[in-house]
């Protein structure tokens, strides 16, 4: 059985791109879901590995498992937004400069594929 300390509240938006004629490809930022997880900051080797690749702040996060928000986080961009910042998402782009917006990195983990639990690392989002 996992243990861990879901206290943190943070909020999920996936990058929904489509064909729009006229316009051309655009690029939505679309709110996926909200859960409490389990952040954990980045120190000792994984936070020198991940300097190393040029990634100044990242981190842990484990929470519930959610199939649509697992779904999404598998197929698209994804954003995480740290503490439920209502602040993070600007004219609905996200928000480079906040220091709780972050972008999933490396991939979500369905843990030991029993939908009980994800995680996946964060890195802060740096915009395109």
């Amino acid at each position: 059985m996992l243990k861990f300390n879901p206290t943190t509240p943070i909020v999920f938006y996936a990058s929904i791109s489509e064909y729009v004629p006229g316009k051309g490809q655009t690029e939505t930022w679309q709110k996926i879901g909200t859960l409490y997880g389990e952040w954990r900051g980045s120190f000792g080797d994984r936070r020198l590995n991940a300097q190393a690749l040029g990634v100044s702040d990242s981190a842990t996060v484990r929470t519930f498992y959610h199939p649509d928000i697992y779904s999404k986080m598998k197929t698209n961009r994804t954003v995480v937004i740290k503490n439920a910042d209502a602040t993070a998402i600007k004219d609905g782009e996200p928000d480079k400069l906040n220091p709780n917006c972050y972008e999933v990195w490396g991939g979500v983990d369905n843990v030991l594929e029993a939908n009980q639990y994800m995680e996946f690392a964060v890195r802060r989002y740096e915009g395109l």
